[in-house]
């Protein structure tokens, strides 16, 4: 977000980002409606490589179960 320099972005915090985070986490933990791809993004940029955001639509269209990690560079 700070990279972006979104003016209305600006107020939220760090610890607000951290609760929002945790709370996906907790959602997603018991989610069953769909298969649910959890990806670690850390070494990826979706935005600015394509290559990047082609890896992970392939990765998603090979999903074959109801959960599964995308842990790019291990």
């Amino acid at each position: 977000m700070r990279r972006r320099g979104v003016e209305f972005e600006r107020p939220i915090t760090g610890e607000y980002l951290a609760l929002l985070a945790d709370s996906y986490s907790r959602f997603f933990y018991h989610y069953s409606a769909s298969p649910v791809l959890i990806v670690n993004s850390e070494r990826l940029n979706f935005v600015r490589k394509d290559d990047d955001l082609d890896l992970l639509i392939e990765r998603a269209g090979a999903m074959r179960g109801n959960r599964e990690f995308f842990n790019w560079g291990d």
